[in-house]
């Protein structure tokens, strides 16, 4: 998806006839750094690519990669399908915690970012329909995931079995961790940096107290 998307970038902002140093302040983000996207230098990640399209109004799937038209007015809901060949995963204001709980204060969906219908079907697995993306606050998953990474989730039953790193609520507390299945039915919650990250057991006869809402499939990190 990152094909000459240095080029689309630069193509989106002189649309709009905003200058480079414009387009930074717009995008919360240092001349270099945007520099450094242009120029094929660093690849902007998803989040990035997801405000972009919102602030110079093109296209979120030509964004990505560069098909379809640059330009659309067109809103896109369940009635107004997006591209062909692409469908849009909602993005919820919502947060979830690699460090220790994090409370849903609201699932207003901000907007939508484009995957293709391919990727998520021979990659992923799963039927778009499961997928929804968050954030991530908190260090305790890190390398594998940093705070405010987008984290790609999907809710389909199916997935949640095995071991791998879940979308939860436990204690009122929705968190991303690293779970594993014991034999003798209890589950380990763990993060992946052993040096703030603690292990936690859920016993066979308190998992009516852990809420598995999804499996993370792919995490979008900020560079």
């Amino acid at each position: 998806m990152t094909n000459n998307i240095d080029n689309r970038i630069i193509e989106s902002r002189k649309s709009k006839g905003f200058t480079q140093k414009y387009l930074a302040e717009k995008m919360n983000i240092s001349l270099p750094t945007m520099n450094h996207y242009e120029t094929g230098k660093r690849i902007p990640g998803s989040d990035f690519l997801a405000r972009l399209a919102k602030v110079v109004d093109c296209n979120p799937g030509w964004l990505l990669s560069g098909e379809g038209d640059m330009q659309t007015n067109e809103c896109y809901t369940s009635s107004h399908p997006p591209p062909e060949g692409f469908v849009l995963v909602p993005r919820y204001n919502i947060e979830a915690s690699a460090g220790g709980g994090s409370v849903i204060h609201s699932e207003q969906v901000v907007d939508h970012l484009a995957f293709k219908t391919d990727w998520v079907h021979k990659e992923l697995g799963t039927d778009p329909k499961n997928l929804l993306l968050i954030h991530s606050i908190g260090d305790s998953m890190e390398p594998t995931i940093r705070s405010g990474d987008l984290l790609l989730v999907d809710r389909n039953k199916s997935r949640m079995k095995g071991d791998g790193i879940y979308l939860i609520n436990l204690d009122d507390g929705l968190m991303v961790k690293r779970i594993e299945w014991l034999l003798d039915g209890s589950v380990v919650i763990r993060g992946d940096n052993t040096v703030v990250s603690r292990e936690q057991v859920v016993s066979s006869t308190d998992l009516e107290k852990l809420h598995i809402l999804g499996r993370v499939v792919w995490v979008g990190s900020k560079i």
